[in-house]
């Protein structure tokens, strides 16, 4: 039976069914009508020939946006201290300058 091409060989052993590979006349045959068909149809070719010519046609240069650094979590930063009324009036102290005596 494995000289007939196309023909599994099966065989149970056990209530076991094992399927055995294919023969080299088999695989052959198998090959032969691959190749043998033609696995695009004519109006197939022809769209893929028309899209193939623009692409070559057109060259396109993809824009792509670029990833900015982000500023620092607001959750996990400390809050600012707000100022007392007593800091800002020390601070105002020191910003007056007396006249120098020249």
């Amino acid at each position: 039976m494995r000289a007939v091409s196309g023909i599994p060989l099966l065989y149970l052993s056990a209530c076991t069914l094992f399927l055995e590979s294919p023969s080299y006349q088999s695989r052959n045959k198998a090959e032969q009508s691959f190749f043998s068909q033609d696995l695009l149809t004519e109006y197939e070719k022809e769209t893929l020939k028309r899209m193939n010519g623009a692409k070559e046609d057109e060259v396109k240069h993809v824009n792509r946006k670029r990833k900015r650094a982000k500023g620092p979590n607001p959750l996990s930063c400390k809050k600012k201290k707000t100022k007392t009324g007593e800091e800002i009036k020390k601070k105002k102290k020191k910003k007056v300058t007396e006249p120098s005596v020249s």
